[in-house]
């Protein structure tokens, strides 16, 4: 304290001025509103052309979503109350990104990878703190869906919840010991009832304050209902899902201030989806998803009136996802009808810019990218030995993120996977799925045992892994924290222990350690081995980061060779 008294005592308080103006402007795609595959393309030629010092570490992109569930056959008379709260995104807008290619000056500099969401959400679950998923969460639709409600259904048990995984439950209730583990408030996915206070706004019920109409003015996110002759047809949602490029990849937080640099983005979306399911007796039968990628990034509520769909009566519920209008077609986003990419332009004060540009008249710019991987359907009780990659240098990190194998997903009985019987009811992956909250959490309980990570044939740890708590203490836990973890009172990081045992089972390995820069530049094949120690088969997806670098001008935003 003393210490801190004297330095702020002593610290210059002259007033500088390094900015004459700043600009926050924005490009719209050059998709002209057509998304048929749900890929969003951005040419930003006209930046480059300010003459003005770019800033892509404070640079967002919006994307107007049209949220539709198209109701058919006769459901009860509409509940304004509950049905807003009949479909939400998945935890954060990251899922919306399967891949995504950047060029700087024609040249790639970021691979097209797909299931690029994984890397994301991990690095949001274990680089946030609370204080950012409070304040800044609802800007990206961020927030931690509850790992202890995440239960089963096979198709053929007739759920009101939905079928396979499932984590969209909405109804809080008092916790009593005497409902035992799992029940009550246990049942309550917190995080996503959070997120939809945000997408699930009901204008109708804040008047005279606000209206549909001042909403799409100002561009709030808001639900609308649709109905005839008293039925509901419709619910709809119009969000503008906002995704600083710093979140979507490490190269936007590292690339400098820059004039004159030419960028083209392509990002491959998970939009222009749907998901049609079947409604028997109020509960829901089965599903069957459509979508770009594998990855379907929307969930839909219970058919229970305390769960936020009253569906009762309805024979089928389709839920789709669309950019800039519906997938059917029938609804448009009020606000914008395409996306746009909103960067900040740096004027410099002539005496700085010539200080800036004498300092750093070229950047160094070191960054991890990725690759992805997949070992699918690993028994239960089975070992696995899988080479990802025969090389690569400059490895940084493995992550592994395990899902219920889409092989025996929607099976009756879960555990009951050792025949692998193929039949009726299969739902593929539950990242597929509109009622699991997959890919941001992980297969329930999915444990792996005996794992070790074998780097050219050398096994990285000196006996395999078999305790959750080893893997948890000793990797996941500092891995994107702040000083690593190490310190109290200071901390990043939004997943606890319990967290990471029930749904968040991230297998996370550090591979940066090398004894030289020449060590680090030589070629490495990367080998997972490992126990699939869970009730049921899984499926693993293998992110490996590496470093890469480029040079670039400062003053041109030219690559230097």
């Amino acid at each position: 304290m003393d210490e801190a008294t004297l330095h702020l005592s002593q610290a210059d308080q002259e007033t500088q001025f390094p900015f004459m103006t700043k600009q926050v402007v924005y490009i719209p795609d050059q998709n002209s509103g057509s998304y048929p595959n749900g890929q969003i393309t951005f040419d930003c030629a006209s930046l480059s052309n300010s003459g003005k010092f770019i800033d892509f570490n404070s640079s967002t992109l919006v994307i107007p979503l049209v949220m539709n569930v198209a109701i058919t056959g006769a459901p009860t008379a509409v509940s304004i109350a509950a049905d807003v709260f009949a479909a939400s995104l998945k935890s954060s807008f990251t899922t919306l990104i399967n891949s995504m290619s950047v060029e700087l000056t024609n040249n790639s500099i970021v691979n097209v990878t797909n299931f690029s969401n994984l890397d994301m959400g991990y690095r949001l679950l274990s680089g946030s703190s609370f204080e950012d998923m409070q304040n800044f969460g609802q800007s990206i639709g961020f927030t931690k869906d509850t790992a202890e409600s995440i239960f089963y259904g096979g198709v053929t048990g007739g759920y009101a919840s939905g079928c396979g995984e499932q984590n969209n439950l909405l109804g809080e209730s008092l916790f009593t010991p005497a409902g035992g583990w799992g029940a009550t408030s246990l049942n309550t996915n917190k995080g996503r009832l959070q997120r939809m206070i945000n997408t699930s706004f009901d204008p109708s019920q804040k008047a005279p304050f606000t209206s549909a109409a001042l909403c799409s003015a100002i561009g709030k996110n808001y639900a609308a209902l649709t109905t005839a002759a008293t039925k509901l047809t419709n619910a709809t949602y119009y969000i503008l899902a906002t995704l600083p490029l710093r979140i979507l990849h490490p190269v936007f937080s590292k690339i400098p201030l820059m004039k004159g640099a030419y960028v083209r983005l392509i990002f491959n979306t998970n939009t222009q989806c749907s998901s049609a399911v079947t409604i028997a007796a109020g509960a829901y039968s089965t599903y069957a998803t459509t979508s770009q990628n594998g990855t379907f990034p929307c969930m839909l509520s219970a058919n229970t009136l305390t769960d936020g769909a009253l569906l009762t009566g309805a024979t089928a519920a389709t839920l789709s996802l669309g950019i800039g209008k519906s997938v059917n077609g029938a609804f448009s986003h009020p606000t914008m009808t395409s996306c746009r990419l909103y960067a900040n332009l740096f004027e410099m004060s002539p005496i700085y810019q010539e200080k800036y540009l004498e300092m750093v008249p070229t950047k160094r710019v070191v960054y991890n990218d990725i690759l992805s991987f997949q070992v699918l359907n690993v028994a239960r009780g089975g070992n696995f030995s899988q080479i990802l990659t025969n090389g690569i240098s400059r490895p940084r990190y493995l992550l592994l993120c395990c899902q219920i194998a889409a092989a025996i997903h929607g099976t009756a009985a879960l555990q009951t996977d050792v025949n692998y019987t193929a039949g009726v009811g299969l739902l593929g992956s539950p990242m597929n799925s509109p009622f699991s909250s997959s890919p941001i959490t992980t297969a329930p309980y999915g444990a792996i045992s005996n794992f070790n990570v074998l780097v050219s044939g050398s096994a990285l740890y000196q006996s395999n892994i078999n305790y959750g708590f080893e893997h948890w203490l000793q990797e996941v836990r500092g891995s994107n924290a702040i000083n690593g973890g190490i310190g109290l009172g200071l901390s990043s990081g939004i997943l606890s222990q319990q967290d990471w045992e029930g749904g968040y089972r991230y297998i996370y390995v550090d591979l940066s350690r090398k004894a030289s820069q020449s060590q680090d530049d030589i070629s490495r094949s990367i080998q997972i081995i490992g126990t699939n120690s869970a009730a049921y088969a899984m499926d693993i997806f293998a992110i490996v980061g590496y470093e890469r670098e480029f040079t670039v001008s400062t003053g041109t935003g030219s690559l230097v060779i």
